[in-house]
């Protein structure tokens, strides 16, 4: 058995935007194989959040609870509607400086980049944003607070992580962590350099399985080379990867990861990953090629708001496909289309800009790669370039919405049916998805036929 988590963009679960105050300031410290975290707030409220609070994979509960312990009286930690929070006891607020030990999480999240990353030895990276607070007037407001947060009742001035201990490094947006921006930067501790080859740097776990890390090294240049023909220059002068090893224990394989500032997070598991198996080599190069896609769609232009997130998702789910195609003619994307087109089959019930709302954000990868593979047909058949059309026209301000994801279409086309069609699965969904989902394949030209559950798949 293969698999394999969602890809996760780094705007994934971002905070609101900030109000005016002072950031809080979290200082993480490790001595031997203990970390402590000690939250410095900048002002009085009875509870904090943590903005990414997408719960662990493996049962669907708070990673925060089974691996943080509070250590400062009057306070406490526990998941309240979609968030885990501070909350302080007796209805009294959270005092202002909270201590909290942390013992690294490693599990894979629903939705989210994993907390922590053991690279062999006793190196360990921390990820950042999951320290990110906010406060709320009322504990009460945090049980029906959606999950893209609501500034009416969010308070949020910002937070600024403090890395400190023996054999630290910092890894993905240095720039931003020096000025007080800290999300999206890894703490690497006792972490080894990375080794540079063909202009892709890699940082591979010590235990990770030979033959996995001697792909990655050969297959990742390939996949920036395609890429970067296909898309023109990212801005990413030299691609890092950073592969860990999670362990044989479990049954089967399996991968996730997801992306940072020119980084690409990947994680292996599982007792079959240890000696080569072919299906999980594609499945892997397919997988560097969806992340690496995201420095041209998530980092070069990103999204306004997170309902435009399926233009990025969707349009990385392809560019993956045909670059992997590119590099190895045998692999055929229409498993992984047909995985798509059955997955928004069932989910454009709903709009699919709300995914990430209704906590469904399969939709975005799935609905999306339906939504650019007719962008696709439509336009000449050539998605790299489609896609370069819409980068190089949004450089200068480097955002990407759906508006002009639309108007692209439009031009390239010919005619607006195509996207009005995409638009109403996008913004109002279906009460027949399955139907919608084939009128668009048939209008576009491409041939499918209609499985066992009368969900298009192409043959």
């Amino acid at each position: 058995m293969i698999r394999a988590a969602l890809p996760i963009l780094l705007a994934v679960a971002s905070p609101s935007a900030a109000a005016q105050g002072q950031p809080v300031r979290v200082d993480v410290t490790r001595s031997g194989d203990v970390f402590v975290a000690e939250f410095n707030l900048p002002r009085t409220a009875p509870a904090w959040g943590f903005f990414r609070s997408s719960p662990a994979a493996k049962n669907e509960k708070s990673w925060r609870i089974q691996s943080w312990q509070v250590l400062t009286s009057g306070v406490h930690l526990e998941r309240r509607g979609r968030f885990d929070a501070l909350i302080g006891e007796a209805g009294r607020p959270v005092p202002r400086k909270v201590r909290v030990r942390v013992t690294p999480f490693t599990g894979e999240l629903v939705s989210n980049y994993v907390p922590a990353l053991r690279l062999g030895g006793n190196s360990v990276a921390l990820f950042d944003g999951h320290f990110a607070p906010f406060s709320v007037a009322d504990a009460g407001t945090l049980d029906t607070l959606p999950l893209a947060g609501d500034p009416a009742r969010v308070v949020d001035t910002g937070f600024t992580v403090q890395f400190r201990g023996r054999g630290l490094r910092l890894m993905g947006d240095v720039e931003g962590y020096r000025n007080g921006r800290s999300e999206g930067t890894y703490g690497l501790y006792e972490v080894p350099r990375a080794v540079v080859s063909n202009g892709v740097a890699t940082i591979i776990d010590s235990d990770l399985p030979k033959w996995i890390a001697d792909d990655l090294a050969a297959t990742t240049p390939k996949v920036i080379e395609t890429l970067t023909a296909g898309l023109g220059p990212s801005g990413v002068t030299e691609p890092t990867i950073l592969a860990a090893w999670e362990g044989a224990d479990r049954e089967g394989a399996s991968y996730n990861g997801g992306t940072l500032k020119g980084l690409v997070l990947m994680r292996f598991e599982g007792e079959s990953a240890l000696r080569p198996l072919p299906a999980l080599t594609d499945l892997a190069h397919w997988f560097i090629a969806h992340e690496a896609s995201h420095f041209w769609l998530g980092q070069t232009v990103r999204y306004a708001t997170q309902r435009d997130s399926w233009i990025l998702e969707g349009g990385a789910e392809l560019l993956a496909m045909r670059t992997v195609q590119k590099l190895n003619p045998d692999f055929d994307p229409r498993t992984k289309l047909n995985e798509a087109l059955r997955d928004c089959s069932d989910l454009a019930d709903d709009p699919v800009a709300t995914a990430l709302e209704r906590d469904e954000p399969r939709a975005n990868y799935a609905c999306g790669a339906v939504f650019a593979l007719v962008a696709e047909k439509v336009s000449g058949g050539n998605f790299f370039a489609f896609t370069r059309r819409l980068i190089d026209a949004n450089r200068s301000d480097r955002e990407l919405t759906s508006a002009e994801w639309f108007a692209a279409l439009d031009k390239a086309s010919g005619s607006p049916r195509h996207s009005a069609a995409i638009r109403a699965l996008a913004e109002r969904g279906s009460p027949d998805p399955k139907t919608a989902v084939a009128a668009l394949l048939k209008d576009a030209g491409i041939a499918y036929a209609l499985d066992a559950k009368g969900a298009p798949q192409l043959q």
